[in-house]
């Protein structure tokens, strides 16, 4: 019995995937900053999951296109380090030593690493759906024949 291979998307659904992973994410880290800078607390954990949300969405797409399982675990956790940068306070840096600069520096840094993976999901998934080119080859034609 033969199975049937699943067809892959288009590479423009790939890439819609892509840009609302990343629309996603960058509304997040808006809302996020809304939240922090007027002290609307109750606003940051729905920004968080909004950003989280895209990059999953960003993740997916990534893995549709075809990157591969060791890169995605090495921005899995540069994506995880800048986590443990955005959300952890200010006592939990100093306790483990892993503090940078002030809290803000800090809070910087893991938006940093976090909006990186990001950015190189989306390039990967951009550039492993671009279009190729494929050189089509003539048929031969027998020379006696009328067409």
């Amino acid at each position: 019995m033969a199975e049937t291979a699943k067809q892959p998307l288009p590479s423009s659904t790939l890439r819609s995937y892509a840009m609302i992973g990343i629309v996603l994410y960058a509304f997040g880290v808006l809302l996020n900053e809304i939240g922090n800078g007027l002290t609307q607390l109750w606003l940051v954990p729905y920004a968080d999951t909004i950003s989280a949300l895209g990059f999953v969405i960003a993740l997916y797409t990534a893995t549709l296109s075809g990157v591969g399982t060791r890169l995605m675990v090495v921005l899995g956790l540069i994506y995880g380090v800048g986590t443990f940068y955005v959300s952890e306070p200010d006592a939990t840096y100093v306790a483990s030593g892993l503090k940078i600069g002030s809290y803000n520096t800090t809070h910087d840094v893991g938006l940093g690493l976090i909006g990186f993976t990001l950015v190189l999901l989306i390039a990967l998934a951009f550039y492993l759906t671009r279009v190729k080119r494929v050189r089509t080859v003539m048929p031969k034609q027998d020379p006696g024949s009328a067409s």
